[in-house]
């Protein structure tokens, strides 16, 4: 594993949100060798930003942002890879309601959509989210071009795209909403972008996070269960396969993002005896290697990694 003094050699960006001095939630942006640390936003106590994502030809970053949310969710903004130039993905006339609302938002490979979870009855106290995919054009909201991918009244969320644009995974307890035993399980599910040819790719309970792999034909994802681990599964064959790591039993790792090469794994790992401390590594599945990329917070939420980038 590497150390700050030696950086691991790791090509492109991250981009994460962490808890600033004031325990507020801010975007921040590094090398992917843990170099060059940036904080992009600076919200106050009453807001804040988490889940950012990558446009994949690294000029944008979309983001959940909390100032003004309601519960409803939080707002749906996006600014330039710098921090500079932060709007509303879409912005909506509604003086209650100035943008559009969700969240967990993920780019389309060709950059034209945005899939993201949407709770519709989260202000009942409910938690029917469904998943929503928005076309990127134009500044203002337009109904027409949002489009529902899933409609069930259980909890998809956590969408992830396919390489081609065509499909979407996502997590779901709709297959144990009704028995109360088991309500917080959840299970991986694929979907096409239209909203047909529906399958469900594991049965455990215990999927979530899951990340497409670039070589089309894996979903990566993490196991919720006693025996805490990262696996993998056949898009095609629904197969399962253990990502070998070395971490211990008491690590909890959470799958980020792949590199292009679709054999590096970004993960997040916490160490659940000290709940606060995360720390990002490299997983390489192929050579069963695990680096440490050093870096100052250790509270880092959410991140997404790019390794083509225009900075």
């Amino acid at each position: 594993m590497g150390s700050g003094d030696d950086r691991p050699d790791i090509p492109g960006k991250i981009v994460f949100s962490a808890k600033d001095g004031e325990g507020t939630s801010q975007i921040y942006t590094m090398n992917a060798d843990g170099s060059d640390l940036e904080q992009l936003t600076h919200f106050g106590p009453e807001g804040g930003a988490t889940d950012p994502a990558w446009s994949p030809d690294g000029k944008l970053i979309v983001f959940e942002n909390y100032t003004g949310a309601t519960t409803l969710g939080p707002y749906l903004y996006v600014m330039d890879s710098d921090g500079t130039n932060m709007r509303p993905l879409k912005k909506r006339q509604r003086e209650s309601i100035s943008a559009l609302i969700g969240s967990a938002p993920a780019w389309s490979p060709d950059g034209t959509n945005i899939a993201y979870q949407v709770c519709t009855n989260c202000e009942l106290g409910g938690r029917d989210y469904e998943i929503v995919v928005v076309e990127v054009a134009g500044k203002d909201y337009d109904p027409d071009q949002i489009h529902a991918i899933t409609d069930h009244p259980a909890s998809d969320m956590k969408p992830t795209w396919s390489p081609d644009g065509q499909r979407i995974a996502f997590v779901s307890d709709r297959d144990y909403v009704d028995a109360d035993t088991l309500r917080f399980r959840k299970d991986l599910y694929v979907v096409d972008t239209d909203g047909s040819n529906q399958r469900r790719m594991t049965e455990t309970g215990f999927a979530r996070d899951p990340v497409w792999n670039p070589d089309s034909n894996t979903i990566g994802f993490r196991s919720s269960s006693s025996s805490l681990g990262l696996f993998l599964v056949s898009v095609q064959s629904g197969v399962i396969f253990k990502v070998e790591e070395d971490f211990s039993t008491s690590i909890q790792l959470f799958p980020v993002a792949w590199c292009p090469d679709g054999q590096k794994l970004l993960i997040t790992a916490r160490d659940q005896s000290e709940p606060r401390d995360y720390s990002l590594y490299i997983i390489d599945t192929e050579k069963n290697e695990t680096i440490l990329i050093p870096f100052g917070p250790t509270n880092i939420g959410d991140a997404d990694w790019i390794v083509r980038t225009t900075k």
